[in-house]
């Protein structure tokens, strides 16, 4: 039985994660707080999923 209770709680833990990253990730910035034209990324790390590199990604032209 409380294995049953904890893998209820680590699903309900999951699934907090996964409903929040998904909320904030259709959040739209607040005013003021978007990317200056022609930002390209900090070049601060090299994580793929950085959010400062995200509108560089979506500009580049596909050949």
């Amino acid at each position: 039985m409380p294995y049953l209770i904890g893998g209820i709680v680590l699903c309900v833990l999951i699934a907090i994660y996964v409903l929040s990253y998904k909320l904030n990730e259709k959040t739209k910035a607040p005013e003021g707080c978007e990317f200056p034209e022609g930002f390209e990324g900090c070049g601060g790390c090299k994580s793929a999923s950085c959010v400062s590199r995200i509108p560089a990604k979506k500009e580049e032209p596909r050949a």
